[in-house]
């Protein structure tokens, strides 16, 4: 009989990506998502709502970034995420959230649309959709979770930020307005196989640019003087 012992030993646990899920609503931890259906603004306004009738409710109301303030009551901004990952819009309909058919009158229903984007689709498809944003300078308005007091001991609840600051968030943050965002596949995976391009600097471009017409205007002038 043998007398040496059996060691079981644990699996490691592996990721398991959270896009996967049936219900997209799960993206959000449970505590969030309870506290989110259980509030005023999401019974008063968002119950009911579809794809279309949930667009004058974020118009309207969704004024700033955030997630939950320091008590834990959420914000318009969460809420409408939230019955977004329920009704799982279709791509056309995300499209139209984003652009709003090229007008880009309502920025904050374009930063509702990238966090869902970021939140829902696979990481390709991200960085795809997100190139186009690191030009857009639109300003955002961020409520802090708790004010700040400022050198006159005045309080201070938001912040300002801007749409490429937001994005790059996105793409570069675990966790943003209380959400932990899925994992992304590095993007130089992507251009090594020939899926995307490198990432477009926009600023050297410009400085780049600017750099030129300089040497162009000097060049005028040297002609003119002569």
């Amino acid at each position: 009989m043998s007398t040496k012992e059996t060691v079981h030993h644990k699996k490691q646990a592996t990721y398991q990506d959270k896009r996967n899920v049936l219900n997209k609503a799960y993206l959000i931890e449970p505590i969030i998502r309870h506290r989110i259906q259980d509030s005023i603004f999401y019974k008063q306004h968002l119950y009911l709502t579809n794809e279309a009738t949930i667009l004058p409710i974020i118009v309207e109301h969704v004024k700033y970034v955030s997630g939950t303030d320091s008590s834990g009551r959420p914000s318009p901004f969460i809420c409408c995420l939230l019955r977004m990952l329920e009704l799982e819009p279709s791509k056309d309909m995300i499209d139209t959230y984003l652009t709003q058919l090229g007008f880009n009158e309502f920025k904050y229903l374009t930063a509702l649309a990238l966090i869902y984007v970021r939140l829902v689709y696979s990481s390709d498809v991200v960085y795809k959709t997100f190139d186009p944003y690191f030009q857009d300078a639109r300003k955002l308005r961020v409520k802090l979770k708790s004010p700040i007091f400022n050198e006159v001991k005045l309080p201070i609840g938001y912040s300002l930020t801007y749409i490429d600051a937001w994005v790059d968030e996105l793409l570069t943050r675990e966790r943003v307005v209380d959400i932990i965002l899925p994992r992304l596949v590095p993007r130089i995976k992507f251009v090594e196989s020939g899926v995307l391009p490198p990432r477009q600097y926009y600023i050297d471009i410009e400085q780049a640019n600017s750099d030129n017409g300089d040497a162009v205007s000097d060049d005028s002038y040297a002609s003119d003087s002569d």
